[in-house]
């Protein structure tokens, strides 16, 4: 009887002891009495032992029936009365397998995170603790959050996972709910790659930049050079941003982006007119404006907490994918451009190119007043 008393009392101490690590890890003291007790669409999994000890920050938005009176807030009232609700909802919608084994999680409990300003103690974000239970050694690790918010801030949560010296971030959003639990660095390089990619097709203002670069009546020499110094620059921001942790502030990066594309229409305006061809002066212009480029680049790609390993890997993925995504375009213009050339309207190869050069700058122009327009 005394063994076993010890056995479990070290097992409570343990799990206390992980509890306590993973609500560190989150920023929670007993001091912060006036604001969030843990950042809203954060979270941890640390993983000691057999378990996996979780806490998560969740909006009120994100469950089904426990508002009652539509403030989009709960309050100590609501969440006494549906915390049966929430446990369920939170054990069907976060999960953790291993492989293709499904693991359970223990022990769900909750607390809501009331900001200074509330009232009564009510709040839009709650708290929910929990244990799953993992097989020893387990490498095959991947959660699934399907809990968001209706506000387009809530509709995304990073985790950060420890084990012992690893450590990673999980980003998860909607069409992205799934994530590995310390990926291997293929798994790593893998995902990155699609990050990277996805974010530059999905980004009209940076194919619209790669167009006008492209378009610019160089040869494929110069062309080559020239995306050799955007996939320098943006490479440059975006490895200072993840050791270094530099980064501006949206409302600057987003009209400098748009700036950049008019910017280099206009010089390229100035070159044709002096019938000059300063290819160092435009290789350091393109390679300026990828920095900035950089910057915006850097908001998909998510470094805060991982160890020095997982950060190479991510990285690099990040940056073929990148280059991948431009490498197809510059293919898929350079075909679309050789098939114009084989058409009867081939006489007008000179003034398409002008034609699209002066539709590039009046559109960076007009994002430009509108993201400007946006901040002020």
């Amino acid at each position: 009887m005394p063994a076993r008393m010890q056995l479990a009392r070290l097992r409570v101490l343990r799990v206390l002891r992980s509890v306590l690590a993973s609500l560190l890890l989150c920023g929670l003291t007993p001091s912060m009495t006036h604001a969030h007790v843990m950042v809203a669409q954060k979270g941890t999994l640390n993983i000691v032992d057999d378990g996996a000890f979780m806490v998560l920050s969740l909006p009120i938005s994100a469950f089904s029936g426990i508002d009652d009176d539509g403030d989009a807030r709960l309050s100590p009232t609501e969440l006494r009365l549906h915390v049966q609700a929430i446990v369920a909802q939170v054990q069907a919608n976060v999960r953790l397998v291993n492989g293709a084994l499904p693991l359970p999680l223990q022990g769900v409990f909750m607390h809501l995170s009331p900001a200074h300003d509330s009232a009564g103690g009510s709040a839009d974000q709650i708290v929910v603790m929990g244990r799953f239970a993992v097989p020893p050694n387990a490498t095959d690790l991947r959660l699934t959050m399907g809990l968001f918010g209706r506000d387009s801030t809530e509709r995304q949560l990073d985790v950060t996972v420890t084990r012992q010296a690893q450590r990673h971030v999980a980003h998860f959003e909607p069409g992205h709910d799934t994530q590995p639990m310390l990926p291997s660095p293929w798994t790593l390089l893998k995902d990155n790659l699609s990050t990277g990619s996805s974010h530059v097709l999905q980004g009209p203002d940076h194919l619209l930049f790669l167009l006008v670069v492209l378009f610019s009546g160089w040869g494929f020499r110069q062309l080559g050079l020239a995306l050799t110094c955007f996939t320098l620059g943006h490479a440059s921001t975006l490895s200072i941003v993840a050791f270094i942790g530099l980064a501006l502030p949206s409302a600057v990066v987003e009209p400098a982006i748009a700036a950049t594309i008019a910017g280099m229409v206009l010089f390229d305006a100035v070159q044709r007119k002096r019938a000059q061809s300063k290819d160092a002066v435009r290789m350091v212009l393109v390679f300026a404006c990828a920095l900035i480029h950089g910057l915006g680049l850097a908001s998909a790609f998510n470094t805060a907490g991982m160890d020095p390993t997982s950060l190479w890997w991510s990285l690099a993925g990040f940056n073929l994918g990148i280059e991948f995504a431009q490498l197809g375009l510059a293919l898929v213009a350079g075909a679309l451009w050789w098939a114009w050339l084989h058409t009867p309207w081939r006489g007008l190869h000179v003034l398409v190119p002008r034609l699209a050069s002066g539709a590039a700058f009046l559109v960076g122009s007009f994002w430009f007043v509108q993201r400007v327009v946006q901040v002020a």
